[in-house]
């Protein structure tokens, strides 16, 4: 018996070859149970799907008009057309996105991605317009084709318009659509494909039922579920999720292996891709995003107990200079020997919790939290 292998398929094949004389008595119930539970799991499955699909494209229009309201604050505040329609039409061409707009404060059309914008200045005049041009937060509205997603532009409490992205609910829908087509064509040639296979293992309920439900339950459900566990802690973004320790040689040790594998690739790319986020590619010091919310949490922490914080901006005069008669690249030296010049001033004066970071450009802020904050500053300064 060795040609079978040692697989999980081959020792279950050979514990389902004992129980094939009682399969005829049953093969009508079998037959009647499997069509049901085809039918049912199609039924479960588009619901299902019917849901996901619909968080996704909630979640993703949701999240596209945030990142949009924050990256065209800039550029809408002065007026920069041209980086408004790139970031507009940039969004544009992304799957099932109908279109994004972008209005000032009086609900009048700044862009819509189109060239020479012809209903530039005009107020917006579609049914979902009065809502979104009110929108002092996120406001997300549904017609029968569109989900509309408004979130307003804010350079700092001043409101100085709004973008609106309307999901192809349509689009969507003939994805959803497709994909239960495809659910419905695999479940019915998974069906057919296994139907012996089923037929044997209905067969062990009357002979060796107990036997093989515990012999299923110990050696694929229970890796399964740790599996399943662990994949859940992996999607609250615990990295660390512990395997039960695995000698197994078949299918399900290799799939537990892969499965480590794959937990450590996850979290070496969110450490990368964390690193990527908040650390400025140039100089290596701390980016304007990990900056703010290094600076809102220092402020919540400072509020809690009373203490006081020190905020320093510095920057290179006529620094544009460096850049246009000595090139970018002597200009980025530049910029790592000014960092480097800082971040030994910060070390020496600064306090062991002040940080540093490039705000942009030539501009640089230090946060001074350490100690007597006053004289830290005026020394560091």
């Amino acid at each position: 018996m060795k040609w079978l292998g040692s697989g999980m398929q081959a020792r279950f094949l050979l514990a389902m070859g004992g129980a094939m004389l009682v399969v005829v008595a049953i093969l009508a119930v079998l037959l009647g149970r499997q069509a049901t539970m085809q039918s049912e799991v199609k039924s479960l499955s588009g619901g299902v799907i019917h849901e996901l699909f619909d968080r996704s494209v909630r979640s993703r229009g949701e999240a596209l008009a945030r990142e949009l309201s924050d990256s065209l604050a800039n550029p809408l505040y002065y007026n920069d057309l041209g980086q408004v329609g790139a970031l507009v039409r940039s969004t544009s061409r992304q799957p099932v996105i109908r279109y994004v707009l972008v209005f000032d404060s009086k609900g009048r059309l700044v862009h819509d991605g189109s060239v020479g914008v012809p209903g530039f200045g005009k107020p917006m005049t579609d049914p979902l317009a009065a809502a979104a041009t009110a929108a002092q937060g996120l406001v997300v509205q549904q017609s029968a084709t569109v989900l509309d997603n408004t979130m307003p532009i804010m350079v700092g409490k001043q409101r100085i318009g709004g973008v609106r992205v309307g999901m192809a609910l349509d689009e969507v829908r003939e994805r959803e659509l497709a994909a239960n087509a495809t659910l419905g064509e695999r479940l019915q040639q998974v069906g057919s494909r296994h139907l012996g296979w089923l037929l044997l293992m209905l067969g062990l309920l009357v002979v060796i039922g107990v036997v093989v439900i515990l012999y299923v339950q110990r050696t694929l459900v229970a890796p399964i579920r740790d599996l399943a566990a662990a994949a859940r802690r992996i999607e609250a973004g615990d990295y660390q999720a512990p395997l039960r320790e695995n000698t197994r040689d078949d299918e399900v040790g290799e799939l537990v292996r892969g499965f480590a594998r794959m937990r450590d690739a996850i979290a070496r790319h969110d450490r990368e891709v964390r690193h990527m986020a908040y650390t400025d590619a140039l100089t290596g010091l701390t980016n304007r995003l990990a900056f703010r919310e290094a600076l809102d949490h220092r402020l919540m922490a400072a509020r809690a107990s009373k203490h006081r914080l020190g905020l320093l901006f510095a920057d290179i005069d006529d620094f544009k200079r460096v850049n246009d008669t000595l090139g970018h690249e002597a200009g980025d030296e530049a910029l790592l020997q000014f960092a480097q010049r800082i971040g030994h001033a910060v070390a020496e004066a600064g306090g062991d919790d002040a940080l540093l970071a490039r705000f942009g450009g030539d501009e640089f802020v230090i946060l001074v939290g350490d100690g007597d904050v006053a004289a830290n500053a005026r020394l560091l300064a």
